[in-house]
């Protein structure tokens, strides 16, 4: 399970060759690749199809899933309100500074926005009862007990994707939003994203079972490729 942003991209975000050949070479090897991401459904599922992917798909930072791309989106039971009503307040609270990215529109559960001039510590001490991360990216509300690792446990536990156990599964990524999946899965592996500042990056290193030494796409593309070698191919 791979997060996207980071971790196949380059660090800005734009797509970079070497790691989607990697998750080519992973899926003819027979090893079913999905994707972990706070980036919304309909654009996974675009990127799903153009690298022909067979695994699961967990947007908005586990907020959507489905099982397989061509399954349908699965009700996990999360509601968008109450990000909803925190993005309302910080909005009154800091008239002007907040600002929705264009793809809120196309998301479900959780609310993505950049806040100009506003320390995290003011947005977050506004935030009542909702999750609050910085991905390096954008910033992220969503209701209080999502994460991507817990939702990745709820396909492989409640939902028997493929009786896949988490002793199974490999977990690569590089920012605070996959700190949940480090935790939950013992082979978890950071790609290093020069975006994060010093302390986001201590805070993942610290649940990281490995580290690559390659940052963002370059970096995942290596890991895929022991991956590959591993299972003889």
């Amino acid at each position: 399970m791979a997060d996207v942003d980071g971790t196949l991209t380059d660090e800005h975000g734009s797509p970079n060759e070497a790691a989607n050949e990697a998750v080519r070479l992973l899926e003819e090897c027979g090893i079913s690749v999905g994707f972990v991401s706070g980036r919304h459904l309909s654009n996974l599922e675009a990127l799903a199809k153009q690298l022909s992917i067979s695994g699961p798909i967990i947007a908005e930072n586990g907020g959507v899933a489905k099982l397989t791309p061509d399954d349908n989106t699965l009700d996990l039971g999360y509601s968008r309100q109450p990000a909803l009503d925190a993005l309302d307040r910080l909005k009154k609270l800091f008239p002007g500074a907040i600002r929705e990215r264009e793809d809120n529109v196309e998301r479900f559960i959780d609310v993505v926005f950049f806040a100009d001039g506003v320390a995290h510590a003011d947005v977050i001490q506004h935030l009542g009862n909702v999750q609050y991360y910085d991905s390096g990216y954008v910033l992220h509300l969503m209701e209080r007990g999502i994460s991507k690792g817990r939702t990745l446990l709820r396909l492989l536990n409640e939902m028997g994707y493929k009786q896949i156990s988490p002793t199974e599964t490999v977990v690569i990524g590089d920012s605070p939003t996959d700190i949940s999946l480090f935790e939950l899965f013992p082979h978890s592996i950071m790609i290093p994203n020069p975006r994060l500042t010093d302390e986001q990056s201590r805070a993942v290193l610290k649940v990281a079972r490995y580290v690559s030494d390659i940052p963002c796409g370059d970096g995942f593309a290596e890991v895929a490729r022991h991956i590959a070698a591993a299972h003889g191919c």
